[in-house]
């Protein structure tokens, strides 16, 4: 079962560029959201998951639910390296992996100005 990508972008970030450029590699579907034109969205991610950072890469489900949050774009070339990119996107949710993020900014992600989207317009 293919599952579907969410990823938090903003335009000018190199690391989306390089996290969509492997994804496209791959024949991966994604839905691209931009931070800028959405940041209430972004806002709630910023909560949930005490992130400040693009890109934030999700794997969602058929429904639309966030099931898995992969983090940035060197967590998932990690997971592409590793093997395990396919695996979350074809065979279920047993694939044993921890992708998450912490409040910091990591290589591989854009930071934000203040921690808020509003700044950046």
């Amino acid at each position: 079962m293919n599952k579907n990508i969410v990823i938090y972008i903003k335009h000018g970030c190199p690391y989306c560029t390089r996290a969509k450029k492997l994804l496209n590699q791959k024949g991966f579907q994604y839905k691209e959201i931009d931070v800028i034109k959405n940041p209430d969205l972004f806002s709630q991610i910023k909560s949930e998951y005490n992130v400040r950072t693009v890109p934030q890469i999700f794997i969602v489900d058929e429904d639309g639910n966030y099931i898995y949050h992969i983090a940035g774009s060197d967590k998932l070339i990690d997971l592409e390296n590793t093997g395990k990119l396919d695996a979350m996107l074809h065979y279920g949710n047993d694939t044993d992996i921890i992708a998450g993020a912490d409040n910091s900014t990591e290589h591989g992600e854009c930071g934000l100005l203040n921690n808020n989207v509003d700044d950046l317009i």
